[in-house]
């Protein structure tokens, strides 16, 4: 069984032998041929040497094409601030001080979107590798867009919220539908924002947008994950009511509790090797004992994705 069968099965809620392995290298991945951030994020033929380093080093059975949450904002008219050993950060927001809806649309030759990297690595390394296409959630793309300001207009100018997350929404159907249509595997929104807000807030301005992102996922015969950074646990109930087919928590999420809720709605959850104490300060055998760790505490044989938090 390849590593891509592991992962589909997992995906499918079935039981395996192994919990599915899915690094989430990003940055990482250039640093494997020594190459800096800025180079690996802006050259495409850099990049696929590294993911085809990572494939090799780490034999995943799932492999994140591009972890960059500022492309879209980059097209949209964000100023984008580039580092030598980090992701970019957005630096400008065109809509801080207007409430206009953009009319911008993204398109396949749109600014650094990794088709052309996605073709390649698919080739390479398609037949026993499952590949994840991920693109900025619509909420994390609404504040870079709106700036600050975005988070008072929740109470203030809710209705304006609505409109600005429909249009950043239906560019990340957009984005969902370039990576379907080069045959990527796992379909992905990457939402950071999201863990800072209350259920009730995700219920009024999140929830309609991510329930038709993953109902338009799955229609269209592709398998989904959730990605939320920080401490999500006041949302996990909703986020696994969106229905995606999986999620994925940070290092402080209780990954036990959280895989018991999951389980329950029939939603895999990948997580959550500690990124500071284990793998940037720990050693080898540090990480060894935490990933044995992590998986005896699951004890699962359904359900689970091995992974970085």
């Amino acid at each position: 069984m390849t590593g891509k069968e592991v992962l589909f099965k997992t995906l499918r809620h079935e039981e395996t032998e192994r919990p599915a392995w899915v690094p989430m290298a990003g940055v990482h991945a250039g640093f494997l041929k020594g190459y800096t951030a800025d180079e690996v994020y802006q050259d495409a033929d850099k990049l696929v040497e590294s993911l085809l380093e990572v494939e090799k080093m780490y034999a995943p059975d799932g492999l994140i094409l591009l972890f960059d949450l500022q492309l879209e904002a980059e097209i949209l008219g964000c100023t984008i601030k580039w580092e030598k050993n980090g992701p970019p950060s957005v630096r400008s927001h065109p809509l801080e001080s207007t409430f206009e809806i953009p009319d911008i649309k993204i398109t396949r030759d749109s600014g650094r979107i990794p088709l052309d990297v996605t073709r390649r690595i698919k080739k390479a390394v398609g037949d026993r590798t499952a590949l994840y296409g991920l693109f900025c959630g619509p909420y994390t793309l609404a504040s870079h867009l709106r700036g600050t300001n975005f988070f008072r207009d929740a109470r203030q100018h809710p209705e304006y919220v609505k409109e600005l997350m429909a249009y950043t929404t239906e560019l990340g159907l957009q984005m969902a539908d370039f990576y379907l249509e080069e045959g990527v595997d796992v379909i992905v929104p990457v939402d950071p924002v999201v863990s800072q807000i209350s259920p009730t807030h995700f219920k009024n301005f999140v929830f309609e947008p991510y329930a038709k992102i993953f109902g338009h996922i799955r229609n269209k015969g592709a398998f989904s994950s959730f990605f939320v950074c920080g401490n999500a646990t006041h949302i996990l109930e909703l986020m696994c009511q969106t229905k995606p087919d999986s999620l994925a928590v940070d290092e402080n999420v209780n990954i036990v509790a959280a895989h018991k809720l999951t389980d329950s709605y029939d939603v895999a959850i990948g997580g959550n090797i500690p990124l500071t104490t284990a793998l940037l300060l720990g050693t080898q055998l540090d990480n060894m004992k935490v990933g044995i760790d992590l998986i005896d505490s699951l004890n699962t044989r359904k359900n689970f994705i091995f992974s970085p938090g």
